[in-house]
């Protein structure tokens, strides 16, 4: 026992400098693996960031790249390691040739890409933290099998009624919409385009499929554009930046709304409602008619993003019945938001809330030149 307890010691005292060799080999083993780590690589974005591609190269340090937006524009990164290895890379990005930069950017590895962080540059040149937007990036030949939020749509070939479009388009994939949409009688299309935030609703999810595609011609491109005065490259982007402000959920009220009045207003063609509250429904429909605004100016309110610089009259003092300006985003975040029932937003108007005969007037000729096929001219969308 006294010699067992007199070797002990001894044991603990040889032990030592083997594992001081242990950490320290696995000290270097770990700065080797964050050494043989690199940002070269080619990724495409996903969620937010759809459409982005990112081409990188990482030499001694330096991170070196071109990112391509949805729109189409390159910016160049010129950036470095950072000096904790774990925080990744950061540096400036530039559009085209110019020597200015438009913002800093922050990258960080992850298993099967890059998270990728863009603040726009500040009149002082510093980072405006505020509007950072962050994006992930998948490694190219990375793919994910996520599971689908999208609810199953009518399979092609299956003939469907503008009602059950209004009623489930939101919870399809925006393929699907294009799909089925397409397939809707003419007369209800131009329906639905009489309407500036319905359209709007239809218009981004099918531009969100990338067309001309399998499933959208050119030929419904051009006429989900008519009035529009836009493109989808052009359109998409403002309505990412519409959907990360606090906004958009009213967007969806509003264009939920708008369908509702679609909705009676089908019924009241088909004779399947009261006079009465079709008189109804005309009186909500008509000034949202004749006030039609076009999907990019709506999405840049959202966004509060400047409309483009051209002579614009001030806007006169709105309808009864027409959309109001958007107001300050909410204070509870936008999954709190909650819209109203369907066929809860049809009521009984009031005397007083209804439209003067002009606007009644003004209506009934735009709805007939809709179902003439007479393209018309683009309603400035602040008068």
């Amino acid at each position: 026992m006294i010699e067992t307890m007199r070797g002990a010691p001894s044991n603990r005292l040889s032990a030592a400098p083997f594992m001081a060799f242990a950490a320290m080999l696995a000290m270097l083993l770990v700065a080797g693996i964050a050494q043989a780590a690199s940002f070269t690589g080619n990724f495409h974005g996903i969620a937010a960031a759809a459409g982005m591609t990112l081409n990188l190269q990482e030499v001694d340090g330096r991170v070196v790249g071109r990112l391509s937006a949805a729109d189409g524009k390159k910016y160049a990164l010129n950036g470095e390691r950072s000096a904790d290895q774990s925080k990744g890379a950061q540096g400036s990005l530039r559009f085209g040739s110019s020597a200015d930069a438009v913002g800093f950017f922050r990258l960080e590895e992850r298993p099967l890409g890059i998270q990728f962080l863009f603040m726009p540059v500040r009149a002082d040149g510093k980072p405006n933290m505020d509007l950072a937007r962050d994006y992930s990036f998948l490694a190219q030949g990375v793919a994910v099998a996520a599971k689908s939020h999208f609810m199953a749509a009518p399979p092609a070939g299956t003939k469907i009624d503008v009602l059950r479009f209004i009623d489930e388009y939101r919870q399809w994939d925006p393929r699907d919409v294009a799909r089925i949409y397409a397939g809707l009688d003419n007369r209800d299309q131009a329906l639905v385009q009489l309407y500036d935030h319905a359209s709007a609703d239809v218009l981004w999810r099918v531009c969100s499929t990338n067309p001309p595609n399998d499933v959208v011609s050119q030929a419904m491109v051009d006429d989900l554009l008519d009035r529009q005065r836009t493109s989808c490259a052009d359109l998409m982007p403002i309505v990412l930046g519409a959907q990360s402000g606090g906004l958009f959920p009213e967007f969806l009220r509003r264009a939920r709304f708008q369908f509702e009045i679609i909705r009676e207003t089908v019924l009241c063609n088909r004779g399947q409602s009261s006079t009465s509250k079709c008189a109804d429904v005309s009186a909500l429909g008509a000034p949202l008619i004749v006030r039609w605004r076009d999907a990019a100016s709506i999405m840049r309110e959202l966004s509060r993003m400047p409309e483009p610089e051209r002579d614009m009259p001030p806007q006169s003092v709105a309808e009864p019945g027409a959309m109001a300006p958007y107001a300050a985003a909410p204070e509870a975040p936008a999954e709190t938001v909650k819209t109203p029932p369907l066929r809860a937003t049809i009521a009984d108007v009031p005397a007083e809330m209804r439209p003067t005969k002009h606007i009644l007037r003004e209506a009934r000729k735009v709805v007939k030149s809709r179902r003439l096929g007479i393209r018309l001219p683009l309603a400035d969308p602040r008068v």
